[in-house]
């Protein structure tokens, strides 16, 4: 497509309100649409093996002229969306939708369970710390690590339907469990 005519559909169609900003996003879609196009008549042409320049450029334009058509109906969506989303109604929620995914993450984060890595680091920690000490065993070190980290009580040996584990030693106002 030649430049007049992205310039005739930049001043046909608003997208941005920035008629420079609208000419950039029809180039890039000409361009996209453009390469596609040529890609799409190469592999019919190879596929049907015919090879005629009249037929072949016909059908890339039409190919062509249809992703011009889809793309440009695509960004016009996408922006209109983003600058619904900007609206002060709708910013307002968008904001606080935001805020309260990060309060979520970081809850999570705060009150997640330690995984089995995070206690044999641990564990490995504290032997090289007492490694020179002749009677710690890994009672020891494993019993040091009975502390509940969200409450700071004291994990006790339960068992349940599916064999023993730890509890905490507060629960039910405390529920943090971990595998033995």
């Amino acid at each position: 497509m030649g430049a007049w005519l992205i310039e005739l559909i930049s001043n046909l169609i608003d997208i941005t309100g920035n008629p420079i900003a609208d000419t950039v996003i029809f180039a890039v879609i000409g361009l996209i649409s453009g390469s596609i196009a040529f890609g799409l008549t190469g592999f019919i042409s190879n596929t049907t093996r015919t090879y005629n320049s009249k037929s072949m450029s016909d059908l890339h334009w039409s190919i062509r002229v249809v992703l011009f058509v889809l793309l440009t109906l695509a960004i016009i969506k996408v922006v209109e969306f983003i600058k619904w989303i900007f609206t002060p109604p709708t910013l307002y929620y968008s904001i606080g939708v935001i805020i309260l995914i990060i309060v979520v993450f970081i809850l999570l984060k705060i009150f997640r369970k330690p995984d089995n890595k995070e206690i044999d680091k641990l564990v490995k920690e504290n032997k090289e710390n007492h490694k020179n000490e002749e009677n710690v065993t890994e009672n020891v070190v494993i019993k040091d690590l009975r502390k509940c980290p969200y409450c700071g009580g004291v994990l006790v040996e339960r068992e349940g339907p599916y064999g023993k584990f730890l509890g905490c030693s507060n629960f039910p106002v405390c529920k943090y469990t971990r595998n033995e």
